[in-house]
């Protein structure tokens, strides 16, 4: 479905394919392709959900536009409580080990060169095969690359090679600009702002040792 207003989600209720409430909004980001995915949400959980099919976790369960199908009083999705949580739990290949997805989530991504990257925070799935795990974009990156912020970028796992408190990727962030350039799709205003030279827009505090303050993915707080 496609979402126009998405603040306008936060706070309503939302229940799967067979009318169950799972929960409630807590967040939105803007996507990579404002036709699908569409914009992302998090979802806060019951307590039941949450210790029924998510382990008791805090972290938000992730969903985006073509996932809804209706926006009312509440929010209604094309997928049950069982879809979610297997791909919440689904495994995936992480370098020469293997992880889960919910291992993945809210933690600090860095690229090759040990710049951070941004926080991943979601998937994205066609037909039940995850097709890119999605990393919210550190702002100052977004800023720097006149992209819009609170932006969600895909990353596939063939990018992930470590997974331990934070995720380490094989690419560069020029590397990872050029993938993302190729996936964009919002207006031709942002496509024609994202493409510029690439650069390492860390590279001038590096040589300065003043490193920009990276304003930081907020997860759910109880």
């Amino acid at each position: 479905m496609k979402i126009e207003k998405p603040n306008e989600l936060i706070g309503k209720q939302v229940c799967d394919a067979k009318g169950n409430t799972i929960g409630w909004v807590d967040k939105t980001w803007n996507s990579w392709n404002q036709e699908s995915p569409g914009y992302f949400f998090g979802v806060k959980t019951n307590d039941e959900v949450r210790a029924t099919h998510f382990g008791g976790t805090t972290k938000l369960i992730p969903i985006y536009s073509t996932y809804i199908t209706d926006v009312g009083d509440t929010i209604t999705l094309n997928k049950t409580i069982d879809e979610l949580n297997s791909y919440w739990h689904k495994t995936v290949p992480c370098g020469t080990d293997t992880c889960q997805t919910f291992d993945l989530f809210e933690k600090p991504v860095y690229d090759n060169q040990y710049s951070r990257v941004g926080t991943f925070c979601t998937w994205y799935e066609t037909e039940g095969q995850t097709k890119h795990y999605g990393v919210f974009v550190d702002p100052y990156l977004c800023k720097y690359w006149n992209i819009p912020s609170d932006t969600v970028m895909p990353v596939p796992y063939e990018f992930i090679t470590n997974v331990k408190d934070t995720v380490k990727l094989n690419k560069s962030l020029d590397e990872l600009k050029n993938y993302w350039q190729q996936h964009q799709r919002t207006t031709p205003t942002q496509q024609q702002e994202f493409h510029q030279p690439n650069t390492n827009p860390y590279q001038q505090y590096q040589q300065s040792g003043n490193p920009p303050q990276h304003h930081e993915y907020q997860p759910h707080q109880e």
